[in-house]
C-alpha cells in the first residue's frame, strides 16, 4: 500500500464517521425532538409565524451541531482512534508479547492525535498535523509487523524444520562416507544439497524476523519519543525549526519500518526464492533407504 493511500482511506472514513456520529449525538436527538414537540403543541407563537419555520429552524440547528463536530479536534480524534482500533485489531495478534506492543502503538498514536488536536492553531499546529499522518503510516506499518511476526512465531512447521535440518544434514553425511554404491552416493549428494538449500533459506527467514523484531521494539520506543516532544513543544519552536526536524525524524522512521516490512513481505510471503527453495528441499529423493520425509514450508 502506498504510503498516502491509508492516510487518504483513513480521513475519508473519518469524515463519514463524523458525520455519522454527529446525527446520532444526544444534542441532535434534542433538537429533532425539541422542533416535533413546538410544532406541535406551539405551532404559531407569534402572527406572521408558520408552522414548517420550526422544521427550518431545527433543520439550521442539525446543521450547525454536524459543521461544530467536523471542526472539534477532539471529536474528530476520537473518531479517528475508533476507526483505527476497527481497523487494527489487537486482539488478532496472538502472541501476548508482540499484543503488547501492538497496543502500546495504538495507545502512543491516540495520545499523540489528541495532543496534536487539541493545540492552538497556527504554524506549529499544521507541521505537527503534517507528524501526525505520518504517525498513523508507522502504527500502521507495526501492525502489519506484529502481524507478520505473530504467524511467523506460530508456524510450528518453520520452527519444526529449523530445529531438525542441521541434524539431518550430518546424518547423511556421515551415511555418504559410509555409502559405497555410486548411485546411491549422488542420490545422498543430491538431498545433502537440497537440505544445505532449506537450512540457507530458513536462517535467512530467521534472520530477517530477528531484523524485524528489532525495528519494531525501536519503533515504539521512537513513538514514545515523537510523543513526549510532541508534548513539550511551543510557538518559539517553530523559528528554530524544531518541529520541521520532528517531522522529518518521523519520516526517516516511517521509511526504515516501511522498508523492513517490504523485506519480511517478499521472504514471507513471496512463492519465489524461499518458497521454491523449501519445495525443492521438500521433494523426497527417490532410492534411499531409511531417508527422512522432507517438510515443505507451509505459506502463508
Amino acid at each position: 500500500m502506498a504510503k498516502g493511500s491509508f492516510q487518504d482511506e483513513l480521513e475519508k472514513k473519518a469524515t463519514r464517521s463524523l458525520l455519522t456520529r454527529a446525527v446520532y449525538r444526544w444534542e441532535s436527538a434534542v433538537i429533532i425532538g425539541l422542533t416535533i414537540v413546538l410544532s406541535v403543541l406551539v405551532p404559531k407563537p407569534f402572527p406572521f409565524w408558520e408552522p414548517w419555520f420550526w422544521a427550518i429552524l431545527g433543520g439550521l440547528g442539525e446543521v450547525g451541531l454536524v459543521w461544530t463536530s467536523l471542526t472539534d479536534p477532539e471529536f474528530r480524534a476520537k473518531a479517528v482512534a475508533e476507526i483505527f482500533r476497527e481497523k487494527f485489531q489487537s486482539r488478532s495478534v496472538r502472541d501476548a508479547g508482540l499484543r503488547k506492543q501492538v497496543e502500546k502503538a495504538q495507545e502512543y498514536r491516540d495520545r499523540i492525535d489528541q495532543a496534536i488536536s487539541r493545540g492552538r492553531e497556527g504554524v506549529l499546529r499544521e507541521h505537527l498535523q503534517d507528524v501526525s499522518r505520518g504517525i498513523n503510516i508507522w502504527a500502521e506499518n507495526l501492525y502489519r509487523l506484529a502481524a507478520r511476526l505473530d504467524a511467523y512465531l506460530a508456524d510450528k512447521m518453520i520452527h519444526d524444520d529449523m530445529r531438525t535440518v542441521d541434524p539431518a544434514i550430518q546424518g547423511l553425511k556421515k551415511r555418504l562416507a559410509l555409502e559405497d554404491d555410486d548411485t546411491v552416493k549422488r542420490q545422498i549428494s543430491q538431498t545433502i544439497a537440497q537440505k544445505q538449500i532449506q537450512r540457507d533459506n530458513l536462517l535467512k527467514l530467521e534472520n530477517v524476523m530477528e531484523q524485524a523484531q528489532f525495528q519494531l521494539e525501536s519503533t515504539l520506543t521512537a513513538m514514545g519519543t515523537v510523543y513526549s516532544q510532541i508534548m513539550i513543544l511551543s510557538a518559539r519552536d517553530v523559528a528554530s525549526g524544531r518541529a520541521q526536524r520532528l517531522q522529518e525524524d518521523v519520516n526517516d522512521q516511517v521509511q526504515a519500518l516501511q522498508d523492513v516490512v517490504t523485506t519480511v513481505d517478499e521472504v514471507y510471503q513471496s512463492g519465489d526464492t524461499l518458497g521454491m527453495a523449501l519445495t525443492t528441499a521438500a521433494q523426497p529423493t527417490p532410492n534411499v533407504p531409511g531417508q527422512a520425509r522432507q517438510k515443505g514450508a507451509r505459506g502463508n
